[in-house]
């Protein structure tokens, strides 16, 4: 694993284990619904395009 390769695994955090979040009710999910199952929005997107 190279210097920048760490830099990367470090700054992902948890986005490995929850790779999409629901936007309106800020739910991180483990795999990509169609709609959320906490509370039935259809906007999910990857956390890694996520400005936070």
């Amino acid at each position: 694993m190279g210097v920048l390769d760490r830099t990367t695994w470090f700054a992902r955090g948890d986005t490995e284990t929850h790779p999409y979040r629901c936007m309106s009710c800020g739910a991180d999910l483990s795999v990509q619904y169609h709609s959320c199952p906490e509370c039935g929005s259809y906007d999910i997107r990857a956390t890694k395009w996520i400005d936070e």
